[in-house]
């Protein structure tokens, strides 16, 4: 349960932005906004990926794919990765989190690359053509 000490403790300490370094392979990639550690899933924040599993059409779940692959193959490019787990949780129950491999947040990559877009809550836009 080291994920919710370490939240815990951030809250108490007033420092949100302190993270953990986690080795990259104790991470298990969902989708290319969902990250799994020590059996805990954590939404990753500042960014929106196509869904893989609920897409609305085979475009959606083509481009959630290769967003996928891309968060696993930048996870993968270094042997640790810095984790900042927010204090609180989202609407399904997951953990919110940053995640930064190189000190790049892996949501502006993926933005970069068009396999993300920019989002911080509210109604997502649709991933599929009109």
């Amino acid at each position: 349960m080291r994920p919710i000490l370490l939240c815990l403790l951030l809250v108490f300490s007033g420092c949100e932005d302190a993270g953990q370094t986690v080795n990259s392979s104790e991470l298990y990639v969902v989708d290319g906004d969902t990250v799994k550690l020590d059996g805990l899933s954590y939404r990753l924040i500042g960014f929106d990926t196509p869904e893989t599993y609920r897409s609305q059409c085979d475009a959606e779940r083509a481009l959630g794919n290769r967003a996928a692959r891309r968060l696993r193959e930048l996870i993968n490019s270094v042997p640790t990765v810095k984790l900042v787990i927010e204090p609180r949780l989202e609407k399904y129950g997951r953990g919110l989190a940053r995640l930064y491999v190189d000190g790049t947040d892996v949501g502006k990559t993926l933005i970069g690359e068009s396999l993300a877009r920019d989002y911080n809550g509210g109604k997502r836009q649709s991933w599929c053509q009109p």
